[in-house]
């Protein structure tokens, strides 16, 4: 340590000489007075006395500067002890900063040259000299006008940032680099010296909190539900035990788990919960869930019905209480999305991975049941009713929402006033559907628009979507914001996205061909089955006609008891029929789409077509059924007819039982069914949008769907 020697004392005379000089001037002043009056013939002063007198003042003279020097010098010897002192400790503490205190520091000028390290970032170094002058890229991966830019947002920050209180928040965030394997955080002040900016740039060795705060997060537990899709319901079809097959899966899923070093318990009759860490998660997340796979290669009877699981993981901060719900929030998410597949709800957005198979979870009727004496509880406590399909209504959202009418009628004791559905009243296809209904007087007032149905909410009014799961895709999102009480019945997979609301109610199963379908089962086992009158069953009747291309796709076994039961209530298939015509125009429009058909990766095919007009309801259809049309081509597993209008272009898509097209859609922001979806694209030219489908569909057969492009 080098100790730097106390300054030669020097003093500086003038105040105190200044000082004597005055007071001898008021001496000498005070002789000549004395002076004077010792002349005359009376003199005040014996002339022999003077003498004496400028004796006596001389000396007072000597004795006043003389005190006065030795009490001036006496102040500046102290001061200047005081000085030296300080200035010896100054540096004893800088040279201790530098070369003892274990801080990693560098000094650096604005043009990026070091010109002092300290002695814990010299030994870091390896320098030889803690005074250099070498760039700072030398050993720093962080740029200087980065490090520069830092310190002067610190600056501006803690000056005028500030919380509620009035408190100086510092909101700046460390820079990171790495200097022989081990992590540092920047922090950077500015220094101003002679007239030049230097930066003081701290190395803060974060390494071992790096390794900790990593090892918490891997070791955080994180909560899942696990169910077997329609494990029951399959065994109902195939000459198998049941329990056998529960007992294989079951082994699959505790192997599984253990693998992942967590536990698992079954809580219910195909029902599990389990519990791993982070770690364990973000490995399957690698893996997109491979024991989904695993789980799907269980097959019943002749090797034909795959089973599947569904699962919702809780990967969210907080408590396991929190965790927990979590966990079951995105349970539903995943078997409201078609089950074979996993939900992480990681506390801002839910993610799905999986969804191959179309499942068939939850078609038992004593779901429908239940959920049909729920409803009708709700509508009978509500001030009222308000019900509401998708935008540009379908006759299966139109459909369903009458059935869920007539329901609400029943349930309320024939309360009609208080119940309204919501709809675009200038749809051509609700004109098609009014037409039907215009002379039963209950539905003279019923269908009102979405800004009427904002002035009719009250604070007990009950919400029904009927054929739309997706807020921003209903005929109203503005009403989501106002209801507090809202119920879901749809039969389309369920939208990632997070619901600002608490559903009272929510009944989604994708297995199921239409929203029409699911109102019909819900009616005949309701106490009010016999109350749906003609009119309303061939609207349900068109609805599911619709959504199974006339019962050639997706329809099952409780399809056809849902038309049975229709056709009990009186529906009438020639009138439901009616509606499905087409002019001479769309069969041209749909000759002239099929000569531009394109095959892509062997099994997919493609088709545009691009309008230099506003698209109509007619094109959009027109499209939708060149999707379907392509369908029929075989080896094709999935088709896409994209039409473009406006810098819009409008995608419909279809497939078989092998490709998701519901995910296909999503990733372009659309959505849908299994084997039916769609998406729209704005701001876009119609070879861009076919580019970005390609880009998906890619995506999708290569990561989700297991094939590799040769």
């Amino acid at each position: 340590m080098i100790k730097k020697k106390p300054s030669s004392f020097r003093t500086d005379l003038r105040p105190p000489l200044i000082a004597g000089a005055t007071i001898g001037a008021v001496l000498l002043a005070l002789l000549v007075l004395l002076a004077f009056m010792s002349e005359g013939s009376n003199p005040i002063v014996p002339p022999k006395h003077l003498p004496f007198y400028a004796l006596a003042l001389f000396a007072v003279h000597l004795l006043t500067v003389g005190l006065i020097l030795g009490a001036y010098l006496a102040r500046y010897r102290r001061i200047s002890e005081a000085n030296d002192a300080a200035d010896l400790m100054t540096t004893e503490i800088s040279d201790m900063f530098r070369y003892v205190v274990d801080i990693p520091y560098a000094i650096i000028g604005g043009d990026g040259m070091v010109k002092i390290v300290s002695g814990a970032l010299q030994t870091i170094l390896q320098f030889r000299s803690p005074i250099c002058n070498v760039p700072l890229s030398d050993f720093c991966s962080v740029p200087m006008s980065e490090i520069i830019g830092y310190a002067q947002a610190g600056e501006q920050v803690k000056n005028l940032s500030y919380n509620e209180d009035g408190v100086p928040i510092d909101n700046t965030q460390p820079m990171t680099t790495e200097i022989e394997g081990r992590k540092y955080d920047l922090r950077c002040y500015i220094m101003r010296s002679r007239g030049k900016d230097y930066y003081f740039v701290v190395f803060d060795d974060v390494t071992d909190m790096m390794v900790l705060k990593k090892k918490k997060y891997d070791e955080e537990p994180v909560v899942a539900y696990i169910v077997i899709d329609s494990l029951q319901e399959l065994a109902q079809y195939v000459r198998v035990s049941y329990r056998t097959a529960v007992s294989e899966i079951e082994t699959i899923l505790k192997e599984w788990v253990a693998g992942l070093g967590g536990m698992i318990r079954e809580y219910e009759r195909e029902k599990y919960l389990t519990v791993f860490n982070r770690a364990a998660l973000n490995d399957c997340i690698a893996n997109k869930f491979r024991i989904l796979e695993t789980v799907r290669n269980v097959k019943l009877g002749d090797n034909s019905y795959p089973v599947t699981i569904s699962m919702g993981v809780g990967a969210i901060d907080g408590s396991f209480a929190d965790k927990e719900r979590a966990a079951s929030d995105a349970l539903d998410i995943a078997l409201q999305k078609g089950g074979d597949q996993v939900a992480v709800n990681d506390g801002k957005s839910v993610t799905p991975y999986g969804g191959r198979v179309n499942t068939m979870y939850g078609s038992t009727t004593i779901t429908s049941r239940v959920n049909s004496q729920h409803l009708c509880q709700l509508m009978r406590e509500a001030g009222n009713v308000l019900i509401m399909g998708h935008r540009a209504p379908d006759y299966d959202s139109i459909g369903s929402c009458v059935g869920l009418a007539r329901l609400a009628i029943c349930a309320r004791e024939g309360d009609v006033s208080h119940i309204r559905v919501v709809v675009d009243r200038n749809h051509q296809n609700f004109r098609n559907c009014y037409d039907l209904l215009a002379h039963l007087p209950e539905y003279r007032s019923m269908f009102i628009s979405g800004e009427t149905a904002l002035d009719a909410v009250r604070s007990d009014t009950l919400l029904i979507m009927s054929d739309v799961s997706n807020v921003f895709n209903t005929e109203c999102p503005k009403l989501l914001k106002c209801v507090q009480n809202v119920v879901i019945i749809d039969h389309h997979r369920r939208p990632d996205q997070m619901y600002e609301f608490k559903p009272l109610m929510t009944y989604i199963r994708p297995g199921v061909a239409a929203a029409s379908e699911l109102v019909s089962e819900m009616l005949e086992l309701s106490p009010y089955h016999d109350a749906l009158l003609k009119e309303e069953a061939t609207l349900m009747l068109t609805g599911l006609m619709l959504d199974t291309k006339n019962f050639t796709q997706g329809a099952e076994m409780q399809t056809f008891a849902a038309v049975h039961y229709l056709y009990e209530r009186g529906a009438h298939t020639n009138v439901a029929r009616s509606f499905f015509t087409e002019s001479m125009t769309s069969l041209f429009t749909a000759c002239d789409i099929d000569s531009r058909t394109r095959t892509y990766r062997d099994k997919i095919a493609l088709t545009w077509q691009s309008l230099d007009h506003p698209a109509t309801e007619e094109d959009t259809i027109a499209m939708a059924k060149a999707a379907d049309k392509l369908m029929t081509i075989n080896g094709i597993e999935a088709s896409f007819a994209l039409l473009h209008a406006e810098n819009t272009v409008t995608i419909s898509a279809r497939s078989h039982d092998k490709i998701n097209v519901q995910l296909i859609m999503q990733r372009l922001g659309g959505g849908g069914h299994y084997d039916m979806a769609g998406a729209k694209l704005t701001h876009t030219s119609l070879e861009a949008a076919s580019q970005q489908l390609k880009s998906v569909i890619d995506d999708y057969l290569d990561h989700e769907y297991g094939v590799k492009e040769k």
